[in-house]
């Protein structure tokens, strides 16, 4: 089945499209970066949504690198 894309983004009225965002989170023990993270982007005031399938993923990453004790990881899913 295939989603629905919102044609308008809902904070400034521009367009959304399919795009890639960076996501980030800080541990407390460590940092988390996540660079070419699929995502919908507004093209004019940048605002991002990431969908929950890719979100389950971030935090399966962010959960793995809390447990290792990772001070700094910084991966790309593209």
């Amino acid at each position: 089945m295939k989603r629905h894309i919102p044609s308008k983004c809902p904070l400034c009225g521009g367009k959304i499209e399919r795009g890639t965002t960076t996501f980030t989170v800080d541990l407390k023990t460590g940092v988390v970066v996540v660079r070419n993270v699929p995502a919908l982007v507004c093209l004019q005031c940048g605002e991002d949504w990431i969908e929950n399938s890719t979100s389950i993923q971030l935090e399966d990453i962010a959960a793995r690198a809390k447990m290792q004790n990772t001070q700094l990881e910084m991966i790309s899913m593209a």
